[in-house]
């Protein structure tokens, strides 16, 4: 069995983060490949003590006690343990194979060597934006040049219609991109923005995000099955008083309350207790029982559409509204799109998506999708 490893942006208790990894992961173990996802984090300097306090709970957590420790932090408002605790439920039973946390080029191209893998996939999501890659020459695979294997992309996104990278990095880039066997992106921008910058000998192919491979029987399984919710959901990661209007305004015309699957506190509050993130399965079982989605997310809208959820998305210019436009443009569904300019006044918020034309584009690019990873992988 051939053995892959995966380079993305860390698990950072993100949702769209830890489904896209698990979605790319679990489609190829379902094509019989061991896969391991390489856990490439940010330089972090820690003390002595904190390193030790940190290997104590999580030995006590590998033993079944963890509950003392969430007990302790609870009480004493300290730690991260509680608060972490679902996501690190959710890679135990999904991401299944994950790396130790690397810090360093150095450290990653150790265990690389022992590990003795097959095949390196970069992607998905934004591993390949300057501002969030813990590494430029890791994101692009440059490492496995002291290593052995096959170099393949698949959906990576830049996140942005600008190219941030600076002459050095471009050379860089273009020089490690053209010993790939296969490279594919999330977004015609992406594209459109290495073959104007670099000069590559590969063609670059236009992928649709890993969370589309799977389908929605399959995050059902997953889906909490105890917590049960209608009316909107709402997933906003940048919330704003224009925002709130537009949220209540669809309140009143659809006549449906609204509810969110995204802890408000998590981010803002100090108070453990009230601050643990709801949990993926949590997430996942929101995009289930909706009536309607409202969000300024990238998988918020892949969600809605595998979940054939009508919705309604807001430009979130903060953190890049390419990407959702090319996912707009890819399934034509443009006229979802919420623009500050757009007078809401007239839109009707019960406007039906065609689902059957939707689903056959889906259907179709899945099937191009797994292609280009079976043809690149053998």
């Amino acid at each position: 069995m051939k053995k892959i490893a995966i380079i993305s942006l860390p698990l950072m208790y993100n949702y769209g983060g830890f489904l896209q990894a698990y979605a790319l992961m679990e489609t190829l173990r379902q094509m019989n490949y061991d896969v391991t996802f390489l856990q490439r984090e940010n330089y972090k300097k820690k003390s002595l003590i904190k390193v030790l306090i940190f290997k104590i709970k999580t030995l006590i957590e590998k033993i079944g006690l963890g509950k003392f420790v969430y007990i302790i932090e609870k009480q004493t408002n300290s730690g991260l343990f509680y608060k972490t605790l679902p996501f690190r439920k959710f890679i135990k039973l999904y991401i299944k194979k994950q790396s130790p946390a690397i810090q360093s080029t150095t450290d990653l191209i150790a265990y690389c060597k022992k590990e003795a893998f097959d095949i390196y996939i970069a992607g998905s999501d934004q591993i390949w934006r300057k501002e969030f890659t813990p590494s430029i020459e890791d994101a692009f695979l440059n490492f496995v040049a002291q290593t052995e294997g096959i170099k393949i992309s698949y959906a990576a996104s830049l996140g942005t219609d600008k190219w941030t990278f600076s002459k050095l990095e471009s050379q860089l880039i273009e020089k490690s991109l053209n010993s790939f066997h296969a490279i594919s992106v999330r977004e015609e921008s992406g594209k459109e923005l290495l073959e104007k910058n670099l000069n590559l000998k590969k063609e670059i192919k236009v992928m649709l995000d890993p969370t589309f491979l799977l389908t929605s029987e399959n995050y059902l399984s997953i889906a909490d099955k105890k917590i049960r919710r209608n009316g909107i959901l709402t997933y906003i990661l940048n919330m704003d008083e224009s925002k709130i209007l537009i949220l209540e305004k669809m309140k009143k015309e659809t006549g449906y309350s609204s509810f969110s699957v995204i802890n408000p506190e998590t981010n803002k509050s100090c108070n453990i207790k009230v601050s643990q993130g709801y949990p993926v399965e949590q997430w996942l079982a929101g995009f289930r029982d909706a009536n309607y989605v409202l969000t300024d997310s990238f998988h918020a809208v892949a969600f809605s559409i595998i979940f054939n959820r009508p919705f309604w998305v807001l430009e979130n210019s903060m953190r890049g509204n390419s990407r959702i436009i090319n996912i707009l443009k890819t399934f034509e569904l443009t006229d979802r799109l919420l623009l500050s300019t757009t007078d809401i006044s007239q839109i009707n918020w019960e406007k039906a998506i065609d689902w059957r034309k939707v689903n056959e584009i889906k259907k179709a690019k899945v099937a191009e999708s797994k292609m280009f990873l079976k043809n690149a992988i053998a």
